[in-house]
């Protein structure tokens, strides 16, 4: 039986999306929503195996059951690899905990689980290794060393309170900025204000999450049951890798968390991380500051800035910010 593996065009052709459905079905698996492309292999007219690709993620892979064990999944999963190492230096795949040792014999090493429900892989040429060695590059002086996780889309005034209480606790702090590039404001430009801003604090060090803080763009639901909380296991398995591999690097002694009192998702985050961390480190949660009775928010921000309500920005963010929307919203203007 050949092994062609051929893109299949589920949007445009109902007849190939009910059949790849049916497949996905078959192996406990919803159809997912954040997908580049749909591949697949046929016997005959028979659909028997088919993955997807997301940036550099490989999704929604199944197989029939008559054709397991084989050669068929081998082939699907070296397509999808080839296509993603066009572009990228690294691969990811998330998969249940009963599937991992097929991945193994594939080439990927796990990163990180969440028992009983998911396991977190990766094959590369410069993955995990790669990115400890340099963060240990990066590793400054003290006993005690904290860090912060955040997006900073864009970076605002509640953002900086935060790291300046962090920083009355500890001897260092590391501020991770999420690398992947699904926000208002690109990874570059996020990088680049959180730096101007927090330059006056001489023990604060920005860095890079790579890929090892677990995106909700790439973070797989489909093959976890309608009644789990997603975001519970999201959280548990970015917790879980934090702990095996960026807690000892840096030897950390410190997490610190901001609360969001409109997010729950951001509250149950936070459980799942007190809950895995806790027994390696102290986690310490500041509360946010408010402007005019509000919480100052990066959504508030982003809202602001879509008006065009300069004025209003003003207040709620440091002037390196504001320089920057300003910009924008003049360049926006005189287009």
């Amino acid at each position: 039986m050949s092994m062609l593996v051929e893109r299949l065009w589920v949007q445009q052709q109902p007849n190939v999306k009910k059949n790849w459905l049916n497949l996905l079905k078959a192996n406990g698996i919803r159809e997912e929503d954040t997908i580049d492309a749909v591949y697949g292999i046929y016997d005959g007219d028979k659909l028997i195996a088919t993955g997807s690709i997301f940036d550099n993620v490989i999704k929604c892979v199944a197989v029939d059951r008559l054709h397991t064990g084989g050669t068929v999944i081998s082939s699907l999963v070296s397509h999808l690899e080839s296509l993603i190492f066009e572009t990228f230096e690294s691969c990811y795949l998330y998969t249940k905990p009963d599937a991992s040792l097929s991945f193994e014999h594939l080439g990927f090493r796990e990163l990180a689980r969440v028992p009983n429900k998911l396991v977190f892989m990766e094959k590369a040429v410069r993955g995990l290794d790669s990115y400890l060695a340099d963060l240990k590059m990066k590793r400054i002086l003290g006993p005690t060393k904290g860090a912060i996780v955040m997006n900073a889309n864009p970076f605002t005034k509640g953002h900086l309170y935060l790291v300046e209480q962090a920083v009355k606790a500890v001897d260092s702090l590391y501020l991770f900025v999420v690398s992947q590039d699904r926000s208002d404001v690109s990874f570059k430009d996020r990088f680049a204000l959180v730096q101007a801003g927090v330059a006056h604090l001489e023990q604060v060090k920005v860095v890079e999450t790579g890929p090892y803080m677990v995106s909700t763009a790439t973070f797989p639901s489909y093959f976890l049951s309608e009644e789990e909380n997603v975001a519970r296991i999201q959280a548990n398995l970015d917790a879980q890798l934090f702990k095996r591999h960026i807690v000892p690097a840096l030897d950390l002694t410190h997490r610190f968390l901001g609360t969001e009192p409109k997010s729950p998702v951001t509250a149950i985050y936070n459980q799942e991380l007190h809950k895995v961390l806790s027994p390696v480190m102290e986690l310490i949660v500041i509360e946010r500051i408010a402007q005019d009775g509000e919480v100052i928010s990066a959504s508030r921000v982003r809202e602001l800035w879509r008006k065009g309500e300069l004025a209003q920005i003003e207040p709620l963010v440091p002037p390196s910010t504001y320089q920057y929307i300003k910009q924008k919203i003049e360049r926006t203007c005189s287009l």
